[in-house]
């Protein structure tokens, strides 16, 4: 590497500099609360825009997002959530959910994530768009990192925020392919949210609606070797729906990564699998590793002790470990079922108080727990058999 930089006799050097990969919630937020214990960061964004393309649907809790210590613009607000209505395979049995006490937000990505890329200019970090790193190389005191335009640059701590294709690099997981359009169309309401469960059309996931008016909605589906954008397609020939915009967006749903930091270098993000087995929601359990990510860097820099940087890890799964375990085993167990037993499923919970339960006790953010403790554990382990019930009664949800 070619770099002036002078090295400390402690293996830092004189600049204190951490470099993140993706400009995206997990990297932007890592890069705030390192520059805000006086680092030198740079942010690396292969793409030209922040924020482009817009590969999420932006749904998430207002309490989580003041978790992130954000106060969204009125101008990156697209909508609220009132309600959820979950469609059987046949649709012939629906299951509604009042969402109002959760306060769920859709929020427009793209200017979200330039809200946090000028909060974090704003707080001292350097953004770099157009700008890819083709390859990160660990010594024994630094991490060089060599950018697809041929710079190199030397580092104490380099954090992944890249995204899913930092996921399926690391070799443990895969994502589940998935696509999503903005479409014109009058089948739905502007405050409710419907999900419709089909495992012959999207199989081990589902189709997903979310208004932003009165007529516009983002939809999307993902699954297992799913041809995404020939069931959108289908999808917008059934509701007369009229495609403004397709995207391929991948989803990372197959739970977090087993190691998160390795010396110098930690992932974050989607590039950690943070976002949620259930949904592949990840603007507020992302946002959060980045979040601690960037906080753990700032005091391994200033302590002179790279191992500091394990605490990030220690700190997420803390808090989230539980909630991603039991969401994966029921992402799991729901992938294994046919759809009959979807649909016996629907009758089961339909027919029970459990919707207004859920309505009244669940937390969108954790919402496995809560939902656990509506449903009531033995009638889980009832429904999934030998599924998952040991696993599941190894969890505590008093």
């Amino acid at each position: 590497m070619n770099d002036p930089t002078a090295f400390l006799s402690d293996g830092f050097t004189s600049l204190a500099s951490i470099s993140i990969i993706g400009a995206s919630v997990s990297g932007l937020l890592a890069g705030i609360e390192a520059a805000k214990e006086g680092i030198n960061v740079q942010i690396y964004e292969e793409h030209r825009e922040i924020g482009v393309p817009e590969k999420c649907d932006g749904l998430v809790s207002a309490r989580g997002i003041a978790e992130l210590g954000l106060v969204p613009p009125s101008n990156t607000i697209q909508n609220r959530i009132k309600r959820a209505l979950f469609f059987s395979p046949s649709k012939k049995t629906q299951i509604e959910i009042n969402a109002e006490r959760q306060n769920v937000l859709v929020l427009d990505r793209a200017r979200f994530d330039k809200f946090l890329a000028e909060k974090a200019a704003s707080t001292g970090v350097n953004i770099n768009v157009g700008r890819r790193i083709n390859e990160i190389s660990q010594g024994p005191d630094s991490v060089g990192v060599l950018l697809a335009d041929g710079g190199t640059f030397q580092n104490d701590i380099v954090l992944d925020c890249s995204g899913y294709e930092s996921y399926i690099r690391s070799g443990e997981s895969a994502t589940l392919q998935g696509g999503q359009y903005l479409v014109y169309g009058r089948w739905f309401e502007s405050a409710t949210v419907e999900v419709y469960i089909d495992p012959e059309k999207a199989p081990g996931f589902f189709f997903w609606v979310i208004p932003i008016s009165n007529d516009m909605a983002k939809i999307g589906v993902a699954g297992s070797a799913v041809n995404t954008f020939k069931q959108l397609d289908r999808f917008c020939l059934e509701h007369a729906a009229i495609p403004i915009r397709k995207i391929a967006a991948p989803v990372v749903c197959l739970g977090a990564l087993k190691q998160f930091v390795d010396r110098r270098v930690a992932r974050a993000g989607d590039a950690a699998g943070q976002a949620k087995p259930t949904t592949g929601g990840g603007i507020y359990t992302c946002g959060y590793g980045g979040m601690l990510a960037g906080r753990a860097a700032a005091l391994a820099i200033k302590n002179s002790n790279p191992l500091e940087l394990e605490n990030y890890e220690k700190q997420w799964r803390a808090k989230f470990g539980r909630e991603f375990r039991l969401q994966l085993y029921a992402r799991n167990a729901f992938a294994k079922m046919n759809s009959a037993q979807i649909e016996d499923l629907f009758q089961m919970i339909k027919s029970s108080d459990v919707p207004q339960r859920i309505s009244e006790e669940s937390d969108f953010d954790m919402h496995s727990t809560s939902i656990i403790r509506a449903l009531g554990l033995s009638r889980v382990v009832r429904t999934f058999g030998m599924l998952f019930s040991n696993e599941l009664k190894s969890l505590q949800f008093s």
